[in-house]
């Protein structure tokens, strides 16, 4: 959207407010404190529409006056590019590495899990405006029979079609779903994939929108840990779970709060060498273009917290809940690691297997899905954190690319490592799962022959 809004001081006289509308309903609403230029100010929102559909937009300025457009779908239904046509060799990826589609045509894929039998669930998400609309999205099973390291049609199946579907787990045979509201078990998914069963309902779960995607995981205490989200940018909450991750026993039994002071976990794991737990955070909003800073943190036990609504990136008080006089910052567990203001890093793994050079053994692998509003874009990328003596050491980007001139064309939701070692990688936006891998072949001086000359150098 360009709106043409001539300024002489666009700190001080600008567009202050965007209102976006479908078929009449009032579907979002954003507000800014400054407009980029003297006389446009341009801004990108993702929508979902469907020809007929009527998208009209409200600009109001902050002194005064407003003007509005709208336009009507056509015919030919909005959607987004073909995998096919896909710019993946726009993907900037670290040498010997390569990236290919290992599954398309899927609807907003969000959260994954590998079984042990190498089947890869995949959780989804409706976008936000349609969460609350009561439309199904779809729980896939993917498994790669043939082992090309690809994802036939045949070879993709729906276990169910539920409401936001986001988290998935997997533990002893059964499948774990999350929606906003419940968690949910398919017993003995694997051998029953062309008709799954009836889901037997685990545990109900608060009904919050705002964050309230669920993402799941089983720790290696046999536990299922659930990020429950807060339900604003920043608030207190009356709900003891509001802003937490909690455990529970696979039964649904003797749930506790594990973590505390957690805005908006959606990734988390353990370290293979000592069990313990690491999680993504998403920062609040509204306090600028550069801060808060979105986080890794490190929950060795529980009962910690994370300073959240107070306290953000381990040293900002938050300046409407909290102040020097009131809250002191250090008394709350910091980040393990900022990764940067508005990146938005969700799916995290462990990487374990030995596809990828030594230097990634035990690294933490971050799916960033990407700012929404912030000035300039950020994220929209694949970072990786190593991690030694259970603290964290270095931070870099893995793969980029999928942000070009302020625009993206994907946005990486979860990472999962296959069974062959390799790397994938859903995106919501794109809606497909990609396979990073890596090939000696492709490295100078990584071939065998090049180790042979180097070994008879060495003698």
């Amino acid at each position: 959207m360009t709106i043409t809004h001539t300024v002489s001081d666009p700190a001080r006289h600008y567009i202050k407010t965007v209102d976006l509308f479908k078929n009449g309903q009032k579907i979002l609403s954003e507000d800014y404190t400054s407009q980029p230029t003297l006389a446009t100010f341009t801004r990108s929102y993702q929508l979902n529409a469907t020809a007929g559909d009527v998208i009209a937009a409200k600009a109001t300025c902050v002194i005064a006056g407003s003007r509005s457009a709208e336009i009507t779908v056509a015919e030919k239904r909005l959607a987004i590019q073909s995998a096919s046509s896909l710019p993946l060799d726009k993907i900037k990826l670290p040498p010997g590495f390569k990236i290919e589609i290992y599954a398309e045509n899927l609807t907003y894929p969000r959260s994954m899990t590998m079984s042990p039998n190498g089947t890869l669930f995949i959780g989804t998400r409706q976008p936000f405006e349609l969460l609350d609309s009561g439309e199904l999205s779809p729980v896939y099973a993917i498994k790669d029979e043939n082992g090309n390291g690809k994802a036939e049609p045949g070879e993709i199946r729906i276990v169910d079609m539920l409401k936001n579907p986001n988290g998935v787990a997997f533990h002893d045979g059964a499948l774990y779903v999350a929606e906003i509201d419940r968690i949910l078990r398919y017993d003995g998914i694997e051998s029953r994939l062309d008709s799954p069963p009836e889901p037997a309902v685990v545990k109900e779960l608060p009904y919050y929108i705002l964050h309230g995607w669920r993402y799941i995981r089983f720790g290696p205490d046999g536990k299922l840990y659930i990020a429950m989200g807060a339900n604003c940018n920043v608030c207190t909450h009356d709900d003891p779970l509001n802003a937490t991750i909690v455990r529970m026993n696979p039964d649904g039994t003797g749930m506790e709060v594990y973590a505390r002071g957690v805005r908006n976990s959606v990734g988390m794991d353990w370290d293979p060498r000592t069990g313990e737990l690491w999680f993504t955070d998403n920062g609040r909003d509204e306090l600028g273009n550069d801060v808060p800073s979105d986080e890794l943190n490190h929950a060795p036990v529980p009962g910690l917290d994370f300073g959240f609504p107070y306290c953000h990136s381990g040293s900002i008080p938050d300046p409407d809940l909290g102040s020097d006089e009131s809250y002191v910052c250090h008394e709350k567990v910091p980040p393990a690691w900022c990764l940067g203001p508005h990146v938005a890093p969700l799916g995290m793994r462990f990487y374990t297997s030995s596809m990828f050079p030594s230097e990634y053994q035990n690294c933490v692998f971050i799916a960033e899905h990407g700012s929404w509003n912030r000035d300039t874009p950020i994220g929209y990328r694949v970072a990786a954190v190593r991690i030694d003596n259970n603290t964290a050491i270095g931070h870099e980007i893995f793969a980029e690319g999928w942000l070009e001139n302020g625009i993206a064309w994907g946005r990486p939701v979860d990472v999962e490592v296959a069974k062959d070692g390799s790397l994938l990688v859903s995106d919501d936006l794109a809606q497909v799962v990609y396979r990073i891998y890596f090939t000696e072949a492709s490295v100078p001086g990584h071939s065998w022959i090049s180790r042979l000359a180097q070994v008879i150098y060495m003698i």
